[in-house]
């Protein structure tokens, strides 16, 4: 069954005690209880807590358990060994290609069982979902998830500075290069702020690439491309920002709190990453939120996580999942979900909505990201994209802290990457 099976042998002789950790009854004095592991930390929590307890109070026999995991690849852990031990939770937020690693272990149910069941959804409130989110969450034409919390990445930046100096929010590439040249700012022979941050992430180098008209997988899918001409001189242009040009610098840490401190003008994050540039700017300046600047193509990386509800589950505790997942990505909570923490609503009624549209006239950036959609991309849902992931990783930081040229980098990389698909059964 692949690569999750495999984590899953190898987990499961450690994973035993888990059973007791984890394991709640499916029914108290009556009452079902569901178990939801996340991993939304600082400011998103609150967030999920006020959606699980408002559903708690409406649903007087369920009790639904949201548990915070840790970051994603905690979580990502923890779930493997769960799943190894038998005693997953009900739901859990998961990513697509973790899913088709469930989905090949068995280990989840089809959302799509219970969209089409007696508490379903309509064709109207199935058509209501964002498309790009339903494919993303639909495996050989089935719908296995539900997208919950997903994000787009944009530019963040200093409106401030950019009307200080007369700049134009950048659209391209060279708007961006120029833009970091005009804010980048020296005293006493050192770079005080910087234009541009460049953070040695895959999902950095793979906005380069969709940008400038790349593609991640070459037909077939047993071959990546993100080594063409487009890849190659996306990952160039990030090193050129930091080694030629010298209006960046490379940051593993998230922007934000530089950002804050005005050390850097300009950064690209998902859309809930507003909500900690915002604690971190206290403010102090405007933050202004754009659509990723592109060379060829308009574009940019759809992000976050689905829910699934697990196989292990009782039915009675798999049809609660459901009523809960309908109620968070329903108009009314997907809409609080993005008004709350700046992720996407994943309904065409959520962002109609009147309640919406009132918090964007008073929140106009806002609109960046619902116009971002349209030119959205989705990474493969493929089980070994999330190690490909960790390839790519490593090749941009060798890439930008010059180690190897962009183009050794990804090539070596592709052949790393390459043997993974071509073991894909």
């Amino acid at each position: 069954m692949g690569l999750l099976c495999a984590r899953l042998h190898r987990a499961l002789a450690i994973s035993a005690v888990l059973a007791v950790t984890f394991g709640l009854p499916a029914v108290a004095g009556g009452t079902v209880t569901v178990t939801f592991w996340h991993g939304m930390s600082g400011v998103l929590n609150p967030a999920i807590m006020e959606l699980t307890n408002d559903f708690n109070k409406l649903n007087p026999g369920i009790v639904v358990d949201a548990q915070y995991q840790g970051t994603y690849g905690t979580l990502n852990q923890k779930l493997i060994a769960a799943v190894a031990a038998g005693s997953p939770p009900t739901i859990s937020q998961v990513f697509p290609n973790w899913t088709d690693q469930l989905i090949r272990a068995r280990a989840i149910v089809p959302m799509e069982r219970f969209i089409k069941g007696p508490d379903g959804l309509s064709e109207e409130e199935v058509a209501d979902i964002f498309p790009i989110l339903r494919q993303e969450n639909t495996f050989d034409g089935v719908m296995w998830t539900m997208p919950f919390n997903k994000s787009l990445y944009l530019l963040f930046y200093n409106e401030d500075l950019l009307k200080q100096y007369n700049l134009k929010v950048p659209e391209t590439w060279e708007d961006l290069l120029a833009a970091s040249r005009a804010l980048t700012r020296e005293e006493g022979g050192r770079t005080v702020r910087y234009g541009f941050v460049v953070r040695p992430t895959t999902d950095y180098f793979l906005l380069m690439l969709i940008t400038n008209g790349g593609e991640f997988l070459r037909p077939g899918n047993r071959e990546v491309a993100f080594n063409s001409e487009a890849g190659v001189e996306g990952l160039q242009f990030l090193v050129d920002l930091v080694q030629k040009h010298k209006v960046a610098y490379v940051l593993s840490a998230f922007a934000d709190a530089d950002f804050g401190a005005s050390k850097v003008a300009m950064y690209y994050a998902t859309s809930p990453g507003l909500a900690f540039a915002k604690a971190a700017v206290a403010g102090r300046f405007t933050i202004g939120l754009a659509q990723v600047p592109y060379r060829k193509t308009r574009a940019t990386l759809l992000s976050g996580t689905d829910v699934a509800i697990m196989a292990k589950a009782a039915p009675e505790q798999q049809a609660a999942a459901w009523k809960y997942i309908k109620f968070i990505t329903g108009t009314t909570g997907t809409a609080r979900w993005f008004m709350r923490t700046f992720y996407m609503p994943v309904r065409r009624s959520a962002r109609d909505s009147t309640l919406a549209q009132v918090y964007l006239r008073q929140n106009p950036e806002h609109r960046a990201g619902l116009d971002s959609l349209a030119t959205a991309r989705t990474a493969p849902n493929l089980a070994e994209w999330q190690e490909i992931r960790d390839i790519i990783q490593d090749a941009v930081e060798e890439a930008v802290l010059g180690k190897k040229t962009p183009r050794r980098a990804l090539d070596d990389a592709a052949v790393k990457a390459n043997r993974l698909l071509q073991q894909r059964k």
